[in-house]
């Protein structure tokens, strides 16, 4: 994403507030900075003793649309568009402090709480990155479908395929070579989306109780349903999806660094099984490498 060689926060307290997707709960989500090596936490300062959840794939307790996290009773869900915000532009360590148990969705997208932290402003810290290096080609598929690929390469880069069974959504791609700059343009502003047929199932779970039109597209038996804005680009769903990956990847603890990943039927429960593979892969690389240098 970032090939600044060193570990990042931001350098100083940013605040956003708004309504959760899923819940509907009001919140205020406060950004703060973090030493090095601390990477991504979030905090319930709404709940006794303001418990701490990391940002890592051990803590995701269910992916129902959206990737949630905990820790005992503490649980913070749709983690993804402010995770995926934190790793587009590099930043290694945030303390996050919600006071709710969802972020506010904002308009979406990414874009909002990109928009914030470049406003807090980021800065180096005395530390190096942690990179995540890919050993070996990875592969990782699923009984509906999904599949997904990833193979070293010169430079990070996502490939990714939509298919969905309906007359609005023919099979859309997208390839992106990711770093700051294409976050910004061809991902960060990309918004949530969900079917029409699927809004009052969802209401009677309990989920979508803060969506509308002001942060989400209804795709439509035979048109989208949007703001009045429309839609930001022709293929916004699959960028969307792009943007979902790369926060959920972020759980690993590590940026990923010169790796190409192929992705087909993206969804938040295999973008977290895939992440664990991509991890597992990793640190078995770095375990051979501290044997080596133990030999020596």
């Amino acid at each position: 994403m970032n090939d600044n060689p060193l570990q990042t926060t931001i350098k100083t307290e940013v605040i956003l507030k708004g309504t959760g997707l899923h819940t509907g709960n009001e919140s205020s989500l406060t950004f703060r900075p973090a030493p090095a090596n601390t990477g991504i936490r979030f905090f319930r300062t709404d709940l006794p003793g303001i418990p701490m959840i990391p940002a890592r794939l051990g803590f995701v307790v269910t992916t129902v649309r959206g990737t949630n996290l905990g820790l005992g009773d503490a649980k913070v869900l749709a983690v993804e568009h402010v995770l995926s915000a934190c790793r587009g532009l590099g930043i290694d360590n945030i303390d996050i402090l919600t006071t709710a148990n969802e972020p506010p969705i904002m308009d979406g997208s990414a874009m909002p709480f990109v928009e914030a932290l470049l406003r807090a402003g980021l800065v180096d810290l005395d530390a190096p990155k942690r990179w995540l290096h890919l050993p070996h080609q990875v592969t990782y598929t699923a009984k509906d479908g999904a599949r997904y690929h990833a193979v070293p390469a010169d430079r990070f880069s996502i490939s990714a395929t939509l298919i969905h069974d309906h007359p609005m959504m023919p099979k859309m791609s997208l390839s992106v070579n990711v770093d700051r700059d294409s976050y910004l343009t061809e991902l960060a502003r990309a918004r949530t989306f969900c079917f029409e047929h699927e809004v009052a199932y969802l209401k009677s779970q309990g989920l979508a109780q803060g969506g509308s039109l002001k942060n989400a597209i209804v795709i439509g038996k035979d048109k989208f349903n949007t703001n009045a804005e429309g839609l930001r680009f022709p293929d916004e769903f699959v960028r969307h999806k792009i943007l979902d990956l790369i926060g959920d990847l972020t759980l690993i603890g590590r940026p990923l660094l010169k790796m190409h990943i192929e992705a087909e039927r993206l969804g938040h429960a295999h973008n977290v099984e895939f992440a664990k593979l991509l991890d597992i892969a990793a640190r078995t690389l770095r375990k051979s490498k501290t044997k080596i240098l133990e030999v020596k």
